[in-house]
C-alpha cells in the first residue's frame, strides 16, 4: 500500500515540476508576417485606428478599440513605425508591441509582440498558457486579414490607376492667375474662349478639356486650360500651342468635386513617395463631366493624369 502510495505521490511530484519545467513563469509570444507593402503604406493604414474598420475581422465596440472572439484590442500609443496595443483577453491583459519594418524591395514586415507572466498557481500557470495560445492564434489571424488588406494598393491608397498612353497631343492652351481657388465659372470661361478661338479657326475638339491648377507662392493659383483639337491653331495674344509627347501615364478616374481630386492628387504622391517613383511634370485633370452644366459634384467625373518616369 505504502508502495502505491508513493509511486502515485511522485507521479503527482513530476507532473507538477513538468508545469514549471514546460511552461515558464513569463511567455513571449511573437507573430511575424510578412506583406507586399511598403513599410510606410502600412503604417500609415495601421496608425489609423479608422480605417481598422475595413480590415479588421472582428467587431469594433467604440472609436479606439476592436474586438475579435475572445479578446479585444486598442491603441495606446504610436511611435515611428511601432504601436503599442493593449489586449485584453479573459483575465490577461498584455502590452504588445507592432513594429513595421521595411523588407526587401517594396515588401515589409509585421513584428507583433507581448509577454504574459503564467503566476506561480500551477493551475493559473496551465490556464495562462491556453490563453497565450489562444491569442497567439488571434494575432495571427489580424495579421493575415491585414496582409490580405494591405497588399492591394486601392485599399493603402483609396484610389486605383492604370497606365496608358496620352494621343489627344495637338493642344491649344490659356492660363491665367487667378487670386482665390478658380470657381467653376472661372474655369469654363477661359475653356469656352478656347472653344470660340479654335472653331475661328475651324479647329474641332476631339476630347474633353484638360485642367491644371498650380499654388502660387506667396498666394494664388496658375489655372492653365487646354483643348484638344484635330488641327493646329495659330497662337495668338493668350493663345499658345501645346504637344504632349506620347508618353505613357497614370490615370486616376475620380467621382466628386474638387476636394475628392485633391485628396486623390495627394495619395497618388503618398505612392510616389512609398515606392520612390519619379514624377517630372505636373499632372493636369481631363474635366471628362461639363462642370458647368452639372451643379451636382458627386455627379462629376474627372481623370488625372500623372507622366510616368
Amino acid at each position: 500500500m505504502k508502495k502505491w502510495f508513493l509511486v502515485i505521490a511522485v507521479v503527482f511530484i513530476a507532473a507538477f515540476a513538468s508545469i514549471y519545467i514546460f511552461i515558464p513563469g513569463q511567455l513571449n509570444i511573437v507573430q511575424i508576417t510578412s506583406i507586399n507593402c511598403t513599410a510606410n503604406g502600412a503604417y500609415r493604414v495601421l496608425s489609423n485606428a479608422g480605417k481598422w474598420q475595413a480590415w479588421w475581422p472582428g467587431v469594433q465596440s467604440n472609436s479606439n478599440t476592436f474586438h475579435y472572439k475572445d479578446g479585444s484590442f486598442s491603441i495606446t500609443k504610436e511611435l515611428r513605425n511601432t504601436l503599442e496595443i493593449l489586449i485584453q483577453q479573459n483575465e490577461l491583459m498584455p502590452r504588445s508591441v507592432l513594429h513595421v519594418f521595411p523588407a526587401t524591395g517594396d515588401s515589409s514586415t509585421l513584428h507583433w509582440q507581448c509577454s504574459i507572466a503564467t503566476g506561480i498557481n500551477p493551475f493559473k500557470r496551465i490556464q495562462h498558457y491556453r490563453q497565450a495560445v489562444a491569442l497567439k492564434s488571434n494575432m495571427d489571424a489580424v495579421l493575415s486579414r491585414f496582409k490580405t488588406f494591405a497588399e492591394k494598393k486601392e485599399n493603402i491608397y483609396g484610389i486605383s490607376f492604370e497606365i496608358i498612353v496620352f494621343r489627344d497631343s495637338l493642344l491649344i492652351s490659356t492660363k491665367s492667375i487667378q487670386k482665390d481657388y478658380p470657381n467653376v465659372s472661372t474655369v469654363y470661361t477661359q475653356i469656352n474662349a478656347l472653344k470660340k478661338y479654335s472653331a475661328s479657326h475651324r479647329a474641332k475638339q476631339t476630347a474633353p478639356p484638360l485642367m491644371n491648377l498650380t499654388p502660387l507662392n506667396p498666394a494664388g493659383y496658375q489655372l492653365l486650360t487646354a483643348l484638344p483639337v484635330d488641327r493646329e491653331v495659330p497662337a495668338s495674344g493668350k493663345f499658345f500651342n501645346q504637344n504632349i509627347p506620347l508618353n505613357r501615364f497614370w490615370v486616376i478616374r475620380v467621382h466628386g468635386g474638387a476636394s475628392s481630386v485633391d485628396e486623390a492628387i495627394h495619395q497618388f504622391q503618398l505612392y510616389v513617395q512609398d515606392y520612390q517613383r519619379v514624377v517630372m511634370a505636373l499632372p493636369f485633370q481631363k474635366l471628362i463631366t461639363d462642370r458647368s452644366t452639372e451643379p451636382d459634384t458627386s455627379r462629376w467625373v474627372t481623370d488625372i493624369y500623372f507622366p510616368l518616369f
